[in-house]
């Protein structure tokens, strides 16, 4: 029955979603982060998602605006409030994903975003709290959950990237449960410079995001393979072709990481000591918080990055940091990197990443995650892209790897992952167990001839045994 103080007359669900999928108490910030049963449906309020939530924030501080099963149209962003939880119909305990394969998970609620563009449902205020997606397919439409980020004066995409200086705040207890995401793009290689012409999808797109000083749970969501196709010409020099357009060039989930990029490369060196060390909890502290757990998610994407996240534990225990568990990474096979930027050819070293799965900060956990890692061919050539890390910590993002546990991770299957630590200073107090790499690929630490520090680490009943630990 609905509370008397709170909802709208045809309500909807009030059970608790992540008690029902895994239990009371697992995750207690997340049973308790708003009122499950004070629900707002969005058909008492003409369809219209502000009208509901502003009911919410004024009737009973915050609480669920349901949107019963059916298809609903956006031309602009959804801005979603602190204390309000967009839910779908319930999908009940359906999984994204069965073993290496996507799972049954359908939800009957369905979000249409204009294909391209790159809208979805944001955060109104990057230092919020206590708002989430639950039970939606968004067809077209992201999951960006922003950070407030020094010197930036609006939520253009590209300068979250570049021009940031600073963290002000990432907000605290956000969820991401049950959703399914697919065709995400921005179909335009630079988002500042609308005088181009040039139809390729920017680099740094992404189906899902969330940053968080605290807390945030990303689980059970299905980012599948793109259910649109389309054809672009592009014109590299006395060159031009016509080939498909690569939706899912693009990032997976991202937690943290990816788009702190530009203050990363502010801190090393200057705020942060310089090497090595690098970025620590002490210099950078928004890049080592707790409370953030990825599992259960398949993610599907061609030429970036699966999952990426930065995170810290208390200091002292092995995979006392961010939580990654029973995730799966699936890079598509027997694909064409015809280029990066939709501008010049991919050659080289400028090509995709291909990478499974991209860690930061200190005291990893990584249990049971799996991925099908492939790289592409690039363009015209005999040449395949480079990288194809399975998991991978690397030197480029700012901090060692300390106190880590990769377990039972098994990447064997596609044509490339390997799981290493890539010339990092300091690699120490690690534990590799029982992990699987791709057939012909190395498990271990990868660094140069000095300067380097690889110690008090165990590495133990892996496929193959460890090199460089």
């Amino acid at each position: 029955m609905q509370a008397a103080q709170c909802g709208s007359k045809s309500g909807g669900p009030q059970d608790n979603p992540v008690a029902a999928l895994y239990g009371n108490g697992t995750y207690p910030w997340a049973d308790q982060m708003v009122n499950w049963s004070c629900v707002y449906n969005v058909k008492d309020y003409g369809g219209k998602f502000d009208s509901a939530q502003k009911a919410a924030m004024s009737n009973g501080g915050g609480g669920v605006v349901f949107y019963p099963a059916g298809s609903y149209t956006f031309s602009s962003n959804i801005m979603i409030d602190s204390h309000i939880v967009i839910r779908g119909e319930s999908t009940g305990n359906a999984m994204a994903k069965k073993g290496k394969t996507p799972g049954p998970l359908s939800p009957k609620t369905v979000f249409h975003c204009p294909h391209g563009e790159h809208i979805g449902i944001f955060n109104n205020d990057p230092k919020g709290m206590n708002f989430g997606v639950v039970n939606v397919e968004l067809d077209g439409c992201a999951i960006m959950f922003w950070p407030a980020l020094k010197t930036v004066s609006s939520y253009n995409l590209k300068t979250y990237w570049f021009e940031a200086t600073d963290v002000e705040g990432m907000g605290s207890n956000k969820l991401v449960l049950g959703n399914k995401i697919h065709d995400v793009t921005y179909q335009h290689p630079d988002p500042d410079d609308k005088s181009n012409k040039i139809v390729w999808p920017w680099r740094f797109s992404m189906a899902l995001a969330s940053y968080s000083d605290n807390n945030t749970l990303v689980a059970n969501n299905l980012i599948s393979k793109a259910e649109k196709s389309m054809k672009t010409t592009v014109n590299f020099g006395n060159k031009s072709m016509t080939v498909t357009y690569p939706t899912d060039n693009r990032y997976g989930i991202d937690v943290n990481q990816l788009f702190l990029g530009g203050v990363i490369g502010k801190y090393s060196g200057k705020q942060c000591p310089p090497e090595p060390g690098k970025l620590t909890p002490s210099c950078a502290p928004w890049y080592f918080r707790r409370g953030l757990v990825i599992r259960d998610n398949y993610v599907y994407m061609n030429g970036r990055v699966g999952v990426s996240w930065s995170g810290g534990g208390d200091g002292k225990t092995v995979g006392s940091g961010t939580q990654l568990y029973n995730n799966h990474v699936e890079v598509a096979a027997g694909t064409t990197c015809w280029s990066v930027t939709g501008s010049h050819i991919a050659t080289g070293h400028d090509t995709n990443e291909n990478r499974g799965y991209n860690q930061q900060g200190f005291s990893n956990n990584l249990t049971m995650n799996t991925g099908h890692i492939n790289r592409q061919k690039a363009a015209d050539s005999g040449y395949m892209t480079v990288d194809g890390e399975g998991i991978l910590h690397q030197a480029a993002g700012g901090n060692d790897g300390l106190r880590n546990l990769w377990y039972k991770n098994d990447l064997s299957g596609g044509s490339t992952g390997y799981l290493v630590y890539y010339k990092l200073f300091n690699v120490e107090n690690n534990q590799l167990l029982e992990n699987t790499a791709a057939k012909g690929f190395t498990i271990g630490a990868v660094v140069d001839a000095n300067h380097h520090n690889v110690a008090h680490n165990t590495c133990k009943d892996n496929h193959p045994s460890c090199t460089g630990m």
